[in-house]
């Protein structure tokens, strides 16, 4: 298979997934994103399956942004436009690989205006 390459899409990005407690602990949480999550797109910690399928619907097409080594595997980031509820604006998301046959796993994600 091969390896996340800038400009090329998320390998296996059809395979992505998300850990449920990342979203509740980081992604959707006000010690986290949480805030700029409900001030750009007015969401909170129960759109979190929502907001999963927007995300990885949209990474299937769009192109690595950064491709970093790291202790453990490969760290990408893929950014998109998401449009929720008639809102829009670009999603910067971060991907690891914790080897290169796995499926890239949401480490975190945030809306930027």
């Amino acid at each position: 298979m091969p390896a996340p390459k800038v400009g090329h899409r998320l390998p296996r990005a059809d395979g992505a997934y998300a850990a449920p407690e990342k979203w509740a602990e980081w992604i959707l949480a006000d010690r986290g994103h949480g805030r700029e999550w409900a001030r750009v797109f007015l969401v909170h910690p129960s759109d979190s399956e929502r907001l999963w399928q927007a995300i990885a619907n949209a990474v299937l097409d769009a192109p690595v942004a950064a491709v970093r080594k790291v202790a453990v595997g490969v760290a990408c980031e893929v950014r998109v436009e998401l449009t929720i509820d008639e809102r829009t604006a670009t999603v910067r998301s971060a991907w690891h690989y914790a080897d290169i046959e796995d499926a890239p796993r949401l480490v975190t994600a945030f809306p930027t205006p």
